[in-house]
């Protein structure tokens, strides 16, 4: 009897596994035809994408011995990363600007009452 319960048990468990891979699977599916329709629409890159394009930069500036590191690293307009140091717009190739930090003047309307 002892066999039959562990068999069982060991079928309910592979069984909920399969479910569980096949959901994650189905919600990831819809996540990329999500992403991929909103790409179409409104030209924002997926985050999953601009992740990717990141690391792989990232990888490549470790391979070739340069040790980039998080704060060599800027974000563009439009949310593309690009390397700080490194980075040159292609127009044109003889003044590097370097954006460390973007200034927003908050104005805070406060009445007393």
């Amino acid at each position: 009897m002892a066999i039959f319960t562990r068999l069982v048990l060991a079928l309910f468990g592979m069984a909920f596994a399969i479910l569980f891979a096949v959901g994650v699977l189905f919600w990831l599916a819809l996540y990329v035809a999500f992403a991929s329709l909103r790409w179409l629409v409104t030209g924002q890159k997926p985050q999953m994408l601009m992740m990717w394009q990141q690391i792989q930069a990232m990888r490549k500036g470790m391979q070739s011995g340069q040790g980039a590191s998080w704060s060599s690293w800027s974000r563009t307009n439009d949310g593309q990363w690009h390397e700080a140091h490194g980075h040159v717009s292609n127009g044109d190739h003889k003044a590097d600007v370097i954006e460390d930090a973007v200034v927003r003047e908050i104005h805070d309307k406060r009445s007393l009452p």
